[in-house]
């Protein structure tokens, strides 16, 4: 057994390199994991623990009292049970562990499927450009591998195992919104099978509707309607929201994604019997997403890399490095195993402190001035309100508006943007009414400039990434 293994991995030395790579890029730093929408998931959980699951909005003021939908409740309540168990350790550890788990599972089908390690790396290159950072969206990478593996399986071989596919949506729907695409994905099989078939048969027709319905079950159940209206249907968000937009080719996310589109468009036309008709339709249907917006590009990543090198490898024609020298099969296992020990240092090592990015000085003035005065509103930028919200408990309802974008009105998310940006004759309104301002001094420099300079406003806090202004308590 050890044998094998050590001849496994001198085989697949140089995967391992590269996911040993993308590891320790995760764990070198492991408090970079931190971002706003960490602290939105943290702040998710302990509102249902405290209060049970959201109906309508208390958190914020410009939301009060609308409908707050929670979708990834689930995955809100394990990333803060994780950091009820072993603070923000525990959780950062475990969401880099979260995010190697699918990709490991992407390399290893890869190889399955017959492809060197050389072409498993060019086309899982890809996944370099997907982010690392906690929330709720890491839970839902390993259910869309582990859904696609089962599904390109089953375009193959058909059986029983693919009605794993509807507890599998289950569990994803109450963990992200992404569970739509994974439905989708479940119903171009069906519709596949269904085209192939002669005459009308259960399991297509089970495969095609059975998806939206698991996409429905969840304790929101018909409510999750208008939640994806307010999500996937609102073109207002790309207006404001990187995330939301369609990736341009000369960006960061937008050169690797075309540049694989493609590479996929390429060795389809190459070799176009070597993917059957739902494969094909999986990389278009993922593709047809990554297009519509950036935050969509990973589920095409993910599906080209376990689809992609297979078909690399026959165009290229690299080299087998199965039978090796037994002294370089030795070095190479030696190399891996040294790899992957690195990995098991970095995991357990002491975390950077978090004292720089996210500032206990700066939250500290914020609670002080909310106890004195208990007229005081906070004003945050996007990045910042969650994170003033989860440490703050006094900031609870006085807080002008925090990350939940979807849960605003047209006006309101206008409202909140134009004072980001300062547009439109009216961007001023957070100036009216709020007494802190909580900021980023490069980020919203020209915001700072403005309020410190005008009189009465004074800093409280300040480092390289957070300032805290007051103006003082209004008569």
């Amino acid at each position: 057994m050890l044998a094998r293994a050590a001849d496994r991995a001198s085989n697949n030395l140089l995967l391992i390199a590269f996911f040993a790579a993308i590891a320790f890029m995760g764990l070198f730093d492991i408090s970079g994991g931190l971002a706003a929408d960490s602290w939105l998931t943290l702040l998710g959980g302990r509102e249902i623990l405290a209060h049970g699951l959201p109906h309508h909005d208390s958190l914020a003021i410009l939301s009060h009292g609308r409908t707050w939908i929670d979708e990834q409740w689930l995955a809100q309540l394990f990333f803060y049970g994780l950091y009820k168990l072993g603070g923000f350790g525990l959780v950062l550890r475990a969401n880099v562990l979260l995010y190697l788990a699918p990709l490991a599972l992407c390399l290893v089908a890869a190889r399955r499927r017959g492809a060197s390690p050389i072409c498993v790396l060019l086309v899982g290159l890809g996944l370099l450009f997907t982010g690392t950072f906690v929330r709720a969206q890491v839970l839902a990478e390993l259910p869309f591998v582990l859904l696609v593996l089962l599904l390109v399986a089953e375009s193959r071989r058909p059986s029983r195992r693919v009605f794993l596919a509807f507890p599998l949506l289950a569990l994803w729907a109450n963990l992200h919104g992404s569970v739509v695409v994974g439905a989708l994905l479940t119903a171009a099989l069906g519709a596949v099978e269904l085209a192939r078939s002669r005459r009308p048969a259960w399991r297509p027709l089970a495969l095609l509707a059975v998806p939206w319905l698991c996409v429905l079950a969840t304790p929101y159940g018909l409510e999750l309607v208008d939640y994806y209206r307010g999500t996937i249907g609102n073109s207002q968000l790309a207006t404001y929201i990187t995330e939301w937009r369609s990736p341009t080719f000369l960006s960061v996310w937008g050169l690797p994604f075309f540049t694989l589109i493609f590479v996929a468009v390429f060795l389809c036309a190459r070799l176009p019997r070597r993917l059957n008709g739902f494969e094909l339709l999986a990389l278009a249907l993922t593709a047809g997403g990554g297009l519509l917006a950036v935050r969509s590009i990973i589920w095409f990543y993910y599906t080209a890399a376990i689809l992609l090198p297979a078909l690399l490898q026959e165009v290229l024609r690299a080299r087998d490095t199965s039978r090796l020298p037994e002294r370089d099969r030795l070095f190479r296992a030696g190399v891996a195993a040294a790899a992957l020990g690195l990995l098991l240092v970095l995991l357990v090592r002491p975390m950077s402190s978090l004292a720089i990015r996210w500032p206990g000085g700066g939250t500290s003035a914020v609670s002080r001035v909310l106890r004195e005065d208990p007229q005081a509103k906070v004003l945050g930028n996007d990045m910042y309100a969650d994170w003033v919200l989860f440490t703050v408990p006094e900031a609870r309802g006085r807080i002008a508006f925090d990350g939940r974008w979807e849960i605003l009105s047209q006006a309101q998310l206008t409202e909140a943007m134009q004072f980001l940006f300062q547009r439109g004759a009216d961007w001023d309104f957070g100036g009216r009414g709020y007494r802190l301002l909580v900021l980023d001094p490069k980020r919203d420099a020209n915001l700072v400039t403005i309020f410190h300079g005008r009189r009465h406003w004074r800093v409280l806090y300040r480092n390289e990434h957070v300032i805290v202004l007051d103006r003082g308590r209004t008569r």
